[in-house]
């Protein structure tokens, strides 16, 4: 059965994510859940302040929580787009005006993440999403001359198309702990193992950082302004 947001967000609130699975009464003590509180040297703290200090005036985070999709494309990346598109042709703004960041929460995560783990962790059944990580990949990363051209970048709704266009992405260490202790018991493994599997199987363009929601406030200290994808 899908896991909506709120089951999501209030489990992890109380300590209770696998409580919201059905598969515990007292998930804090059955759980185990536990959030490993990072140092600087157990990420690349340099990259993602390599981000967040572009030299570009114009910066916008996009803070997303659930993976929701529209028309078959993840919510997330259709609004990066449509803002990258808003500044270089409607606005007049000009190409490469506007720095993008999506900064991924909660279940969120998995669209970070290859093929083998939707497969093995079911994330499609369980989050409402196609079995695969259909999201990531792009159809083309041709820039044509009209931003209408359905068969061009300006139209393709992916986590490639962003990044090829200067965007980039930030994932969540902690929701990424939680997701994998709900999980990882239906894939016959530990969230532990989980964990470890998903950070071995993080996809191309995707920097892991400690506190997602911290990494959104760093952001607006940095200048950037958030838009809520939730």
């Amino acid at each position: 059965m899908p896991i909506s947001r709120k089951e999501f967000v209030t489990a992890a609130a109380v300590g209770a994510t696998l409580a919201a699975a059905g598969t515990a009464t007292n998930a804090r003590a059955a759980s185990g859940l536990h959030f490993h509180v990072q140092t600087t040297s157990e990420y690349d703290r340099a990259a993602m302040l390599a981000v967040l200090e572009t030299k570009k005036t114009n910066k916008q985070v996009f803070q997303s929580v659930t993976p929701l999709t529209i028309a078959g494309a993840a919510s997330l990346y259709l609004h990066m787009q449509n803002s990258l598109n808003a500044y270089e042709f409607s606005y007049g703004m000009g190409g490469g005006s506007l720095a993008v960041l999506g900064v991924l929460l909660g279940p969120s995560i998995v669209y970070a993440l290859d093929d083998a783990t939707w497969k093995k962790y079911a994330f499609g059944a369980t989050f409402n999403l196609d079995a695969t990580n259909t999201y990531y990949t792009a159809a083309t990363l041709k820039r044509t001359a009209s931003p209408d051209d359905p068969n061009g970048i300006y139209q393709d709704w992916s986590a490639q198309a962003i990044l090829k266009r200067g965007g980039a992405f930030m994932v969540c260490h902690n929701a990424t702990t939680a997701i994998a202790a709900l999980l990882s018991s239906k894939a016959g493994t530990t969230p532990q193992a989980a964990l470890a599997e998903f950070k071995k199987h993080l996809l191309p363009g995707f920097q892991m950082v400690p506190s997602g929601v911290a990494a959104v406030q760093l952001a607006a200290q940095h200048g950037w302004h958030n838009f809520p994808v939730i």
